[in-house]
């Protein structure tokens, strides 16, 4: 982990959240998709609190064929109902995306279920 690369994320995260800067969104991509647990961290929050920016990014790198667990898993996180729609179409799949993609659902779901018990 380096401070100028974990500066490097959280300017990418303004900007991505702000003007929605493509260039930005990658660059978020690829720290989430890196070693450096700070940067995943941070890219990945970054990304959750874009919203369904974030799901039309996803959607793309889904449709580039570069989708990993993880991000499936992410979309989990940024919620609303283009997740739900995103993640119930890579659900009906098969291998390790559509199992994360199942478990994202059973979870949002089990949170469903607990904000109508109140």
């Amino acid at each position: 982990m380096s401070f100028g690369s974990s500066l490097k994320v959280i300017g990418a995260g303004v900007a991505w959240r702000t003007i929605g800067m493509e260039s930005a969104g990658q660059e978020l991509l690829q720290a989430f998709r890196s070693d450096d647990e700070q940067n995943r961290t941070l890219a990945g929050i970054s990304l959750v609190k874009a919203g369904e920016r974030s799901v039309d990014l996803i959607e793309k790198t889904r449709a580039a064929g570069e989708m990993t667990p993880e991000l499936t898993r992410l979309l989990a996180d940024i919620g609303g109902p283009k997740s739900q729609v995103l993640l119930s179409e890579i659900a009906a799949e098969e291998g390790p995306i559509a199992k994360a993609a199942v478990e994202s659902l059973e979870l949002l779901d089990e949170i469903d279920q607990l904000g109508s018990s109140d």
